[in-house]
């Protein structure tokens, strides 16, 4: 039989009637399937090898709320919201994971988004989405989502990293420089919010491996600190040179930083060509620097690009007006 080489779930006796099966095919045509995981419920898992920036999963949300109170009384609640849906997209929100599963039908689905949903930072609300809940959380994530440009409630599930066949697919559900520094037993008070306690490759290293890797991260938060206390008092040798040990520091555990090396190479960057234009130390490779940011942040999706685009154009014009108060410019 021959496989579907995309997802490798569906079998033909040849490549006829697979070419007549496509348009039936594609709608369902994945990356991973959903099962059952020991210890964790459902999970997402490869079903052959994603490739760094491959697109896994798109989205578009099935109950959304909007973080501001006045905005939310404008607009249908969850239970208005949920009786709007088809059957099907009705059973796979009952079915999402949940805590006290009795009750009404309206705080079944109140729980039910209380935890599953994720934020969507354009429009300022919360979602909840039907597929993305099922990627469980990782200090060592494999993917990543990102808002879709010009839909900002669309969520595009990306690969940070090639994954290979069979491995679980996993986000870092606490994706920021200050809960992804933090130590183990901080990242595992955070994660409280979602009633579970991190297991992942990382969380269960031997105490004497995950206590090196607590110091690597404190290491790494100790120069995040620092780079602003010294652009303060504009002592920017002394922040670019934060700036790089904090990069360098983060390439020894990067498969726990994928998705936040841009930032932090980006913030390098900006270091390295203030300094230039300062003429306060040797010059990195600013545009060597420029380029690798720009290549990640393509391949992990529109909000990084977004984030690329926005910070380097605030770089540029820092620079020109600190050239011009010298005189460089």
């Amino acid at each position: 039989m021959l496989k579907c080489s995309a997802c490798g779930a569906a079998g033909y006796c040849n490549q006829a009637c697979q070419k007549s099966d496509w348009k039936k095919h594609k709608k369902n045509c994945r990356s991973f399937k959903i099962q059952a995981l020991a210890g964790k419920g459902l999970g997402m898992v490869a079903v052959r090898k994603i490739f760094q920036g491959e697109v896994i999963l798109t989205e578009n949300p099935l109950l959304l709320l909007n973080k501001n109170r006045k905005e939310r009384l404008k607009r249908p609640n969850l239970l208005e919201q949920f009786e709007n849906l088809s059957e099907s997209n009705k059973t796979k929100i009952l079915k999402l994971h949940h805590e006290n599963p009795g009750g009404t039908l309206s705080e079944r689905i109140q729980r039910i988004f209380e935890a599953n949903t994720i934020e969507v930072a354009p429009v300022n609300s919360i979602a909840l989405y039907p597929t993305i809940p099922r990627i469980n959380h990782s200090c060592s994530p494999s993917v990543v989502w990102s808002w879709v440009a010009g839909s900002p409630q669309t969520k595009e599930v990306r690969a940070v990293r090639d994954i290979s066949p069979g491995e679980e697919l996993c986000a870092n559900y606490i994706d920021s420089f200050e809960a992804t520094f933090s130590p183990c037993d901080e990242r595992q008070e955070l994660l409280q919010h979602w009633d579970f306690v991190c297991s992942c490759q990382v969380c269960s290293l031997q105490e004497d491996k995950r206590n090196q890797n607590d110091l690597i991260r404190q290491k790494i938060s100790l120069q995040h600190q620092l780079i602003p206390k010294y652009m303060a008092s504009w002592k920017i040798d002394k922040a670019a040179a934060a700036a790089k040990t904090k990069v360098e520091l983060m390439m020894s555990i990067q498969d726990q930083m994928f998705t936040t090396l841009p930032s932090a190479k980006l913030e390098l960057y900006e270091m390295c060509r203030l300094a230039k234009v300062m003429g306060c130390r040797e010059s990195e490779d600013c545009e060597d620097l420029l380029k690798q940011v720009k290549e990640m942040s393509e391949k992990l999706g529109d909000r990084f690009v977004h984030v690329f685009n926005e910070k380097f154009q605030q770089v540029e014009q820092e620079c020109i007006e600190v050239g011009k108060s010298r005189g460089v410019f």
